[in-house]
């Protein structure tokens, strides 16, 4: 991967989401991430993606940035996106026991986050929120 950053734009729409695997997955690759942690990556940057659009971004004609750091011997993605402040660092998740008893679709995206990667962080800049998972190889 060149130095420096790496961006990625895309609308506030689901549909947007093969387009962020395929580019998370080829800087990863590029990083020098292992297929593992390359693919944990991924799936921590969909899920992240996802519930900005789904819960976070109030205007679907806003936009979410992607961007990758490359970093050596790790990459780290920050997701970025205006709506309303939500730390997933210190939001409580729900139990993944009661999703499972329920058989909920949804109740998993803040525990897969947290465990996928080696680190989240979490700022709030104005009205953007910027969440930045790292992936260590």
């Amino acid at each position: 991967m060149s130095a420096g950053l790496q961006t990625l734009r895309i609308r506030s729409d689901t549909a947007e989401l093969g387009r962020v695997r395929r580019r998370v997955a080829s800087w990863a690759e590029a990083a020098g991430l292992g297929q593992p942690q390359a693919r944990r990556l991924q799936l921590a940057v969909d899920e992240t993606v996802a519930n900005a659009i789904e819960h976070g971004i109030e205007d679907d004609r806003r936009r979410v940035i992607v961007i990758a750091t490359p970093a050596r011997g790790r990459l780290t993605v920050t997701v970025r996106y205006r709506g309303p402040a939500f730390d997933p660092t210190t939001a409580p998740a729900p139990s993944t026991q009661d999703a499972l008893r329920r058989r909920a679709e949804h109740g998993y995206g803040l525990h897969l986050i947290r465990t996928l990667v080696d680190d989240v962080a979490y700022r709030r800049d104005g009205p953007t929120n910027e969440v930045r998972l790292t992936a260590r190889a």
